[in-house]
């Protein structure tokens, strides 16, 4: 513990929903046009007071819950390479945007691609600080939200229920993400307490599962119930918080402590396919 502690919130899906203040702010449309105009100039000039109360903002939601969704941050019908310049540039006020594929990719738009958008994108934690993601269009035809869980509140009931395999999950655990973007075997316990004194997570499913398979240490019994375990608790209705983004809607995770997924979705083809835009973020913090 150090004289930066956080104040952190374990929340359930009920916590969100009754407390939204504490981690959406919406745009009004005079403070966007006047963010919009400034980002796309590359200056801070009539818009320096939203840039204020939205650092602000974002700040604070991430220290308590983890994340930050501000709806109404850009018009998502302007141009594609505009939106990613002006995003980018509102950006740099909290960390370097570092590629996210082995190709070097700073941004990306996440769409339905073999029809995998008619599966469920399982808990994960992107390897990265934040993960930044900007709604162009929703899924119309529904489905498509963003799952969060709360990795101090996962932690909360497995030391209530199961005391041996919280042990296990605060073990280390190999993750082999060779042929994908940074550190390509990671070494790290799924759930641990950080610096700042707030629960930490880091999980991928199919990559700790898979990675026996590419070099790695075999995983016991002990090791393949905990997941099997910890699985189960994600995916428990109080636990999982689904949000939906609209166009224009911005969310920032911070992945060492809000796990995250998405639900499946119907799509439609052409203009009105979902689309978000996406890019990982360093911040220098956990």
């Amino acid at each position: 513990m150090t004289d930066d502690t956080v104040t952190e919130i374990g929340w359930g899906s009920t916590t969100l929903d009754t407390r939204r203040a504490l981690w959406s702010q919406p745009l009004g449309d005079e403070d966007r046009r006047l963010l919009w105009a400034d980002a796309t100039a590359g200056r801070w000039d009539g818009a320096a007071h939203v840039r204020d109360g939205l650092r602000a903002f974002t700040e604070e939601s991430i220290r308590s819950v983890g994340f930050a969704h501000v709806p109404n941050l850009m018009d998502a019908s302007a141009d594609g390479g505009e939106i990613v310049e002006a995003l980018s540039f509102v950006m740099r006020d909290f960390g370097e945007i570092i590629p996210q594929n082995a190709q070097g990719d700073l941004w990306q738009v996440l769409r339905e691609r073999d029809g995998d958008g008619a599966t469920e994108l399982g808990f994960h934690c992107d390897t990265c600080d934040v993960l930044v993601l900007l709604c162009l269009q929703p899924a119309v035809l529904g489905g498509g939200d963003t799952k969060l869980a709360s990795a101090r509140y996962v932690r909360e009931i497995i030391e209530r229920e199961r005391p041996d395999v919280l042990a296990t999950l605060e073990e280390d655990w190999t993750f082999d993400r060779t042929g994908r973007a940074g550190q390509q075997v990671i070494v790290s316990p799924i759930l641990f307490t950080q610096e700042d004194g707030t629960v930490g997570c880091y999980y991928q499913t199919r990559t700790v599962r898979t990675s026996p398979e590419r070099g790695g240490p075999p995983l016991t019994e002990r090791q393949w119930e905990a997941l099997d375990v910890l699985d189960e608790v994600l995916y428990r209705p109080e636990i999982a918080f689904g949000l939906r983004l609209a166009a224009g809607d911005l969310l920032l995770i911070r992945n060492s402590r809000v796990l995250h997924g998405r639900s499946p979705y119907v799509d439609e083809p052409g203009p009105r396919a979902r689309r978000v835009l996406r890019a990982w973020m360093n911040t220098g913090s956990r």
